[in-house]
């Protein structure tokens, strides 16, 4: 008879899972730590059916291993065992380089790196002696990377694999054991494909499909890795999708700048998003007004929209302020003029910008690519309170009272000429230390659409060369990352989307 007290004294979720329980009590803490539930020290009497040559199996058992295999040997856990990883406290924000995670078999720091790719080819099953558990990347070959990014009318969405690879080692018995060394954390995705609606039903909503991100509700996002997921990829991806579409996201509601963030700390960057996110409903607006007759009521809602602008930008000064003072605290000035990046075409920019930081140089690209289509609104809204009335030429023109605090020469075409400047002269310095080349397809694509719209008045000629060789740049970069990461093995960790 089996199930009364013997050998194994630990729980009954770390008896099936056959590894050591710490006994703690009312439930273990192996249990708890990686988020199992602790089926509790109770034994239920079982009666043995097996006979002697079946070496004492009961019905309530798996078979035993008796002799092993190599393969186990060979990944330090059980084929049937997946990894979870875990952040290990204290958390960081995600917008560090590096996350310290822990596993069952060791703790590990990962190292970020993100991709866009073809999800639907580019992973396969390992075919080593880890079959079963690793996976392999067939990135392809390498393909010319759209500066562009592919935003379009339809609904955005976005599709993503978290994948991990982690460095081992081998102790004195030649099994596999983890090592603290550093190991990446890849997210792997693809926006806007028809392959992400291949597998779907043809009747399905496409509006409802698309939805798969935010159908969990922000809560879902606070943890490793969907939490790194949500503010790395997803939500910088989908707030330049409503930026350039000019249509409000989602992601402009308090909860969805708030409960992601309630474990993990924030950065200026986190700050920066929550004021971008708002400007679509500003553009869409803005695009209501512009269409509509000279009138006064066209003023009025001009003005009142106007109001709405000064808000936002106040808001942009007290964000810039505490950048400031967070980063002058270290004694570093948030951007100095360095040596040009080897290999870089340094005309009509001769002066390139440095950061004390990777984030902190993003964070500027960011800032300084948004206010380029911010100013444009402002500057437009300006030319439709001033302008004549076309309706009743003989009648008085009046003009309604402008918020304080409107600076008329800041939105000038000139004043926005040099933040698209500004833009140009920190990507370089951006893309060589970043593994997210990705992240700067939107601002390029920003900085290169305004040098193509004054080029119709014959001007920019050599700022449109310049973006053309950062493209090529861009590009050169994607291409070098993936055959560095298909010799890789990787852990397929989770799916988003």
């Amino acid at each position: 008879m089996v199930g009364v007290p013997g050998k194994y004294k630990g729980c009954n979720t770390c008896r099936a899972r056959r590894v050591a329980c710490d006994n703690g009590r009312p439930f273990c803490k192996k249990c708890t730590d990686y988020g199992r539930e602790c089926g509790g020290y109770e034994r239920e009497t079982v009666f043995i059916v097996g006979t002697q040559d079946q070496k004492g199996r009961c019905s309530s058992h798996p078979p035993r291993n008796q002799h092993g295999s190599k393969k186990t040997k060979d990944i330090g856990v059980r084929p049937a065992e997946k990894l979870e990883f875990i952040a290990t406290q204290p958390w960081q924000p995600a917008w560090m380089d590096m996350v310290s995670v822990s596993s069952q078999v060791g703790l590990h720091r990962l190292r970020f790196v993100a991709l866009q790719t073809d999800l639907s080819s580019a992973v396969r099953p390992s075919s080593g002696p880890s079959r079963g558990k690793d996976v392999t990347l067939s990135l392809g070959s390498p393909r010319p990377f759209k500066a562009n990014p592919s935003f379009g009318p339809e609904p955005f969405s976005l599709k993503a694999r978290c994948l991990i690879h982690v460095p081992t080692r081998r102790n004195s018995n030649r099994q596999v054991i983890g090592n603290s060394s550093e190991g990446l954390c890849l997210f792997l995705y693809e926006q806007n494909s028809s392959a992400a609606y291949s597998n779907e039903a043809p009747w399905k909503d496409t509006a409802a499909l698309a939805d798969r991100i935010r159908e969990p509700g922000p809560a879902a996002y606070q943890s490793f890795p969907a939490h790194h997921f949500f503010a790395r990829v997803y939500r910088p991806s989908a707030i330049w999708a409503a930026l350039l579409n000019r249509q409000p996201t989602f992601l402009c509601s308090p909860e969805w700048t708030v409960v992601p963030w309630e474990r993990h700390p924030r950065t200026p960057l986190d700050d920066l998003l929550d004021i971008l996110v708002l400007l679509p409903s500003i553009f869409s607006r803005a695009d209501r007004i512009t269409p509509l007759g000279a009138t006064v009521p066209r003023r009025l809602k001009a003005k009142d929209l106007l109001s709405n602008c000064v808000n936002i930008e106040r808001q942009f000064d007290i964000w810039y302020t505490m950048v400031h003072q967070r980063v002058d605290e270290s004694g570093s000035p948030l951007y100095w003029v360095g040596d040009a990046v080897p290999g870089s075409v340094q005309m009509p920019f001769p002066e390139v910008f440095h950061f004390p930081s990777p984030l902190i140089g993003l964070v500027h690209v960011y800032y300084w690519a948004a206010l380029i289509g911010f100013n444009q609104c402002i500057y437009g809204l300006l030319d439709i309170i001033f302008e004549s009335e076309s309706e009743n030429l003989s009648s008085p023109v009046v003009l309604p009272e402008i918020p304080s605090g409107i600076d008329f020469q800041k939105y000038h075409p000139a004043q926005t000429r040099m933040l698209a400047a500004n833009v140009c002269r920190s990507l370089d310095f951006v893309l060589r230390t970043t593994a997210q080349p990705d992240l700067l397809a939107a601002p390029l694509w920003v900085v290169s659409n305004f040098y193509n719209e004054i080029g119709r008045f014959g001007d920019g000629e050599l700022e449109r060369l310049w973006c053309a060789s950062f493209k090529g740049r861009l590009e050169a970069k994607c291409r070098d990352m993936s055959p560095w990461l298909q010799e890789k093995k990787w852990v397929d960790t989770r799916q988003f989307g």
